[in-house]
């Protein structure tokens, strides 16, 4: 006698629950359940059993229809358990309704063909069917990296002809989390024992290199065919073309396992490459088998999949960082805009394992061209960082925690080095975007670097998209604005006012450093090294105003950038900034490779109306007595900066130490510069003169005191006698 139930949700419902009572008894074995997965009984049958006493696992539809046949002999009867209280009853069913999504490659569409397609460029996390498997049931999962998301744009081989084996922008990542096949029904303590020693594969999961559209049929559990040189291999043809397996499955056999990673997905360490796997091509298929009903053995994985994509704008930089790439004007055809994007490979990120991140884009442009970036979008992941905008360059700056960035670097002059010329980061959506930057040379660089990276750290979460374009540039300068000399002075406002904008290189000599002198306001300074605080602003206070646009920016080959407000030559004021090149200020030896000594100084928005200048002095350090045997003095000393100077511009007749010290009267006097000798000498010599003159004197001046006396001796005398006769004369009388 067979009585069949037909079970069917509404329609809104996707699946069906069915769970049975333990308190059921079949007399004879001919008394048993079936239940197919749909509503005939040529659908999937994924349940039979017989007997009773033990409680049997829920049973799964994949559809929203469920038949449940129950078959008895016409010569039994039900018998109820002893410790049963009812009487007379054979089996209950708990029928519930669960709302699932059939997209997910969860719950298969067809009963009778168990096959998934994933096709994209992300990643995520695949588990086994949720539903009841019939036994014998193969269920297929094809991964295809490919930006093509309709089925007839996508290359998919046949069951007949050759492969295709063309080269790819896609790899597929695998990382197996989880891997479970239960113990047969009903299988004693003994039994359980065994299986933890001995390998069952009559559940599995294996993974192939390659597509692979029908069910292999293999004479053992590696598929492992013999070649004409007696070696055995893991593989299955179609046409002349092969597939390989990457790994099998099974219970008590796993190979490879990143366990960890189920845990906690977003917080535990990346899988390692050692953890995991990745194919030689596009495409990857995962075939499960199972040879029992999984409702009686239930079969479990989970796995995480990558699809990495390879593919990269411009061509690669040899003997360099994979991600490195160069956009060279002479190899375009059409000179732009050209859109430009970040490197995707999961590998070079924090959830592929990597702890730092460093890529550069070089672009070259040819004679008379100039490039134009322009960066459209920035995302550098949960890092709390903005880039803002100089009101007074028109630079942008980033604040705040700018371990992740996409910086631009100029590079003025041929093979000079490498300038910072913007930093951008976006990570609260609040960055000033986009971004523009012409260049005054023939090259720049965008270098996209993240440090620390963690788990969260992907392509999706750390990202640029930027375009560049190669522009004609301005006319060309005949000014020389690259200066190797021991001192100078340059103009800012000579020369053709196109050209006024370019900056100037002022390279010292060797073993030299620099220091540059101009006559401004100083408005703000910027160290790669000391990042700038996320509420800090661009406002700065001066001593006095600033009348002009026109702006002076002095970089170091640190990257140390001074930013300064011109005062022409003829002002009162004696406000001086003053940069020194790189290295000048660290007072202990160091070991590693320094950075270079020159400087850059730019003059932005020129105007016409006024005369600004800069200097610069190239210098040496003091010997220090704790680092030498014998402290050597400097033999011309800039006591103000405390750095030794060449001797040609000492009393050269120009002030350039900034007291004036190398112009004093006690170094400059021709004097005082002769040879000690001549100078004793000379100082005898002149003894000897001031005694000759002060004898000569002394006694030309007795000789006059004498003659003074003498005269004053007789005109007295004579005074007397002419007293004398005239008594006389008035006693004649």
């Amino acid at each position: 006698t067979r009585v069949s139930s037909l079970i069917s949700p509404p329609r809104s419902a996707q699946i069906l629950t069915l769970g049975f009572s333990r308190d059921y008894f079949f007399t004879f074995s001919q008394d048993y359940i079936t239940v197919y997965d749909g509503y005939t009984t040529r659908d999937p049958i994924i349940l039979k059993i017989c007997g009773g006493g033990q409680a049997i696992p829920q049973a799964i539809s994949s559809g929203p229809e469920l038949l449940v046949e129950f078959t008895t002999s016409p010569y039994g009867t039900f018998n109820t358990p002893q410790t049963s209280g009812h009487s007379l009853h054979g089996f209950q069913l708990e029928v519930s309704v669960r709302f699932v999504d059939i997209q997910t490659p969860t719950y298969a569409k067809s009963k009778r063909v168990c096959e998934f397609w994933l096709r994209g460029t992300g990643h995520g996390v695949l588990q086994n069917p949720l539903h009841s498997l019939a036994p014998n049931t193969t269920c297929l999962y094809h991964l295809q990296g490919t930006e093509a998301r309709a089925l007839d744009a996508i290359n998919i081989p046949r069951r007949s002809g050759a492969l295709s084996t063309s080269p790819t922008r896609f790899k597929v990542w695998i990382s197996v989390m989880k891997f479970e096949l239960a113990p047969e029904f009903g299988a004693t303590e003994e039994q359980l024992l065994q299986y933890q020693r001995t390998e069952d594969c009559s559940g599995m999961l294996r993974i192939w290199d390659g597509p692979l559209r029908e069910v292999p049929t293999c004479k053992d559990f590696d598929c492992l065919t013999t070649d004409k040189d007696g070696t055995q291999r893991s593989s299955i043809r179609f046409g002349a073309n092969t597939t390989n397996i990457i790994a099998r499955y099974c219970r008590g056999s796993v190979p490879r396992s990143c366990d960890h990673g189920i845990l906690n997905m977003s917080s535990s360490r990346p899988c390692t490459l050692s953890e995991s796997y990745v194919s030689s091509s596009d495409f990857v298929t995962l075939e499960l088998k199972t040879s029992d009903s999984t409702v009686l053995r239930p079969l479990q994985f989970a796995l995480r999949y990558e699809f990495v994509d390879l593919l990269q704008d411009g061509t690669a930089i040899g003997g360099e960082n994979e991600c490195h790439r160069r956009f060279a004007s002479s190899q375009m055809e059409r000179k732009g805009p050209h859109p430009i994007r970040s490197v995707r490979n999961i590998f070079l990120f924090g959830r592929g394992g990597a702890k730092h991140l460093h890529c550069i884009y070089r672009f070259e442009a040819q004679r008379g061209e100039r490039i134009r970036i322009e960066i459209n979008r920035a995302m550098t992941g949960n890092r709390t960082c903005d880039s803002r905008v100089d009101p007074d360059t028109g630079r942008s700056y980033c604040f705040g925690d700018s371990t992740a960035r996409v910086e631009i670097f100029e590079r003025p002059w041929h093979e000079s080095i490498l300038f910072p010329r913007g930093c951008v980061c976006n990570s609260t959506n609040n960055s000033y975007l986009p971004i523009v930057f012409t260049s005054t040379g023939r090259e720049v660089e965008i270098h996209f670097s993240a440090s620390n990276m963690t788990n969260g750290d992907d392509p999706d979460s750390l990202n640029f998209e930027a375009t560049y374009e190669f522009v004609k540039g301005p006319m060309m300068c005949k000014d020389v604005r690259r200066k190797n000399a021991i001192t100078g002075v340059v103009t800012l406002s000579s020369g053709d006012i196109e050209c006024r904008n370019r900056p100037w290189l002022i390279e010292p000599s060797y073993d030299r450093y620099l220091y540059i002198r101009l006559k401004g306001l100083f408005l703000r300074k910027f160290n790669p090294a000391s990042p700038l605080a996320y509420n800090a602003s661009f406002s700065a206070v001066t001593p006095i105003r600033c009348y002009t646009k026109s702006r002076v920016i002095i970089t170091n080959g640190e990257g140390i950038s001074v930013t300064a407000c011109p005062l022409p030559e003829e002002t009162k004021h004696r406000h001086v900034v003053e940069v020194f090149s790189a290295g000048w200020g660290r007072k202990h030896p160091f070991f590693g490779a320094e950075a270079s000594r020159v400087v850059s100084v730019e003059f932005l928005n020129p105007d016409e109306g006024g005369h600004y200048a800069f200097s610069w002095l190239e210098l040496t350090k003091r010997p220090s007595a704790s680092y030498a045997l014998v402290q050597e003095e400097c033999p011309y000393l800039c006591p103000d900066l405390n750095a030794c100077v060449n001797a040609s511009i000492w009393c050269d007749g120009i002030e350039q130490c900034p007291s004036g010290e190398d112009e004093a009267f006690t170094h400059c006097s021709a004097l005082l510069r002769l040879p000690a000798e001549i100078l004793a000498g000379l100082s005898v010599l002149l003894l000897v003169l001031c005694c000759g003159l002060f004898g000569y004197l002394y006694r030309k001046i007795k000789r006059n005191c004498r003659r003074t006396s003498v005269l004053q001796t007789r005109l007295k005398s004579l005074s007397s006698m002419d007293t004398a006769v005239f008594e006389d004369k008035e006693v004649i009388c």
